[in-house]
């Protein structure tokens, strides 16, 4: 069986690894399509503690169920499926909640488990989410990104809102989209690369000017800023940015993480009493509603995909770092 096999920072390489065998409560996914994603490449370009090579890596994955284990319904075989990445421990008060994303012994297929860059992969059944026939492979890969984006937007915009997003990114453009969703009037838009900032602009939003984004932000919104900032980058200046950009009584949410850390001005979020909230992942019902977003064309993503073979993973990794005009590689399978 063919996999694409993480070996350390800058090394992926094409292997033959055992094929997978369910245990009791799992299913076999057989990949059809495996998107990259930005927590990918971090593992990717550097030596990361929470991506320990060799490693099998991928959770933006759509596939069909290839074997069950013992306990698992033998007519779910061949089932259209999309990964819902996050294994948690099923028991704990955050679980019970839906909050998997806070459970302290959850585990992210990619990442601590082999997961998509492969022909096959074995996860709990509760993983593999009945899918939508009807959308295509490589834009079904987008559900678990999406899901991120509704976490966000779903606790933190409201109808009227007027959005900030800093970088343009896939997650960046998804949070775009999500906060029209869920109501806001308009969605403002950053980012150094102007191929990414017309993406968004497709979506809807509309791009600010790139010298002082923060002040055209407050110059856009009548002298008030914006009620929302959301900060797909995760960089010192990006904070800062949106500190300057945020009306006060607003609310930041942190979502990227470009870097492990940074200084923050402390009279700002106290003078405007700023609310600042960190963003990992998503809880069952962000999934859920990803998944039904999908299956009702909510997200036209034109112009987003690129797909590739999973032989040339290497390439795809690489043309990502290397920053050569791609947006969303799509491996396949």
């Amino acid at each position: 069986m063919r996999a694409l096999v993480y070996l350390g920072p800058g090394r992926m390489e094409l292997q033959d690894v055992p094929e997978p065998t369910p245990g009791p409560g799992e299913v076999v996914i057989a990949s059809r399509a495996s998107a990259i994603c930005g927590s990918d490449l971090h593992g990717f370009r550097e030596a990361s503690p929470r991506r320990i090579p060799p490693l099998v890596m991928g959770h933006e994955t759509i596939g069909e169920i290839a074997m069950v284990g013992p306990g698992v319904s033998e007519r779910r075989v061949g089932e259209r499926v999309v990964l819902k990445p996050i294994v948690s421990c099923g028991e704990c008060p955050w679980c019970a909640s839906g909050a998997i994303n806070h459970c302290a012994t959850g585990r992210l297929v990619g990442r601590d488990m082999a997961g998509g860059f492969a022909e096959q992969f074995a996860v709990p059944a509760a993983s593999a989410i009945p899918f939508d026939a009807d959308v295509p492979d490589e834009v079904a890969t987008l559900t678990e990104p999406i899901a991120n984006a509704v976490h966000v937007t779903s606790r933190s915009v409201g109808n009227g809102d007027r959005v900030f997003v800093i970088g343009a990114g896939p997650i960046g453009v998804l949070m775009a989209k999500a906060a029209f969703l869920q109501g806001a009037s308009r969605v403002l838009v950053t980012d150094p690369v102007p191929e990414r900032l017309r993406l968004a602009e497709a979506q809807g939003a509309e791009p600010v000017n790139g010298e002082d984004p923060a002040a055209s932000v407050v110059e856009a919104t009548d002298g008030e800023g914006a009620d929302v900032v959301i900060d797909a980058a995760g960089y010192e200046a990006t904070w800062a940015m949106g500190l300057r950009a945020v009306r006060t009584g607003g609310r930041i949410d942190e979502v990227g993480l470009g870097a492990a850390s940074g200084t923050v001005d402390f009279f700002a979020v106290l003078g405007k009493e700023v609310t600042i909230a960190g963003s990992y992942a998503w809880g069952d019902e962000d999934f859920a509603r990803a998944v039904e977003l999908m299956a009702q064309g909510a997200l036209d993503p034109a112009g987003w995909i690129t797909t590739m073979p999973v032989e040339d993973g290497q390439r795809a990794f690489q043309e990502l770092v290397d920053g050569s005009g791609r947006f969303k590689i799509v491996l396949t399978f």
